[in-house]
């Protein structure tokens, strides 16, 4: 018989809408990386330190 591989889904993303999904996660996770963190904030940290 003939030599038979089985075939596994790609990695990639096949739809659009998951091309979409993954570019929101990516912009939303920038977003918050790239937000001021809060004078309060670093007052409470550099009281711990």
């Amino acid at each position: 018989m003939g030599n038979k591989t089985k075939k596994t889904p790609s990695t990639s993303p096949q739809k659009g809408g998951e091309k979409d999904a993954g570019s929101a996660l990516r912009q939303a996770y920038q977003k918050t990386v790239d937000e001021k963190i809060p004078d309060e904030m670093l007052d409470l940290l550099s009281k711990l330190g």
